[in-house]
């Protein structure tokens, strides 16, 4: 009876090695899969440790949609947002940029299954003002000519000698303070960005995600 008992111990480890194998291999072999409903994909561009739950139950208390939507961990630092309708989703989008803990949200509309290492959030649209701008330039042309430089312009507005500028920002990238403009090749004018909302961000590099504490030099 001890070596039948010794059997049925050995036969319960080997079940149960097997079971956490196959629990990693299928996790390994995972995709992200959208819902059938509008989903979103997103990821907070941070470095700091957080509760996934804490990041759920703001984003619940500051999106005002008219439906019901639902956040999914799919894996670390990444979630799947499911709404109930494509207005909300819209809503969401056409808010942005989105804050959480002053790090920014990237997102992204998800169509399709897709490889975890084949994800790519590194962008974010954000404001810039600009200004005053200079009796010699034409500002619809200075919007367009700085938007350029940024990839594009999203959205554009003028008010007085101040203007507003909505730009696609990749945050892998050190954030610009201005850039020089000339009208005749020869003068040249420093115009300074005032980013909105901005998110955390290093004095020293310039870089979103981190503070001046966290260089390392």
């Amino acid at each position: 009876m001890g070596e039948s008992g010794g059997d049925v111990r050995e036969q319960r480890e080997e079940i149960s090695l097997l079971s956490e194998e196959l629990m990693q291999l299928s996790v390994k072999g995972l995709k992200v899969v959208p819902d059938e409903k509008p989903t979103l994909i997103c990821t907070i561009w941070t470095g700091k440790l957080y509760n996934p739950e804490s990041f759920k139950a703001q984003m619940r208390s500051v999106w005002k949609t008219k439906k019901k939507f639902e956040i999914q961990l799919a894996g670390h630092n990444l979630y799947l947002i499911m709404f109930e309708s494509e207005e909300d989703l819209e809503l969401i989008m056409e808010g942005r940029p989105w804050l959480f803990r002053k790090s920014l949200i990237l997102f992204d509309r998800l169509t399709h299954s897709v490889k975890r290492s084949k994800i790519c959030l590194n962008s974010s649209p954000v404001w810039l003002k600009i200004g005053p701008c200079l009796p010699e330039f034409d500002k619809k042309d200075l919007l367009h000519a700085i938007g350029v430089t940024f990839g594009g312009v999203i959205r554009s507005e003028i008010s007085g000698e101040w203007c507003r500028l909505k730009i696609n920002l990749n945050v892998q990238k050190p954030l610009r303070r201005g850039i020089f403009v000339s009208s005749d090749n020869r003068n040249q004018w420093w115009i300074s960005f005032k980013y909105e909302k901005l998110p955390l961000f290093c004095f020293g590099c310039g870089r979103l995600g981190h503070g001046l504490r966290n260089v390392v030099s």
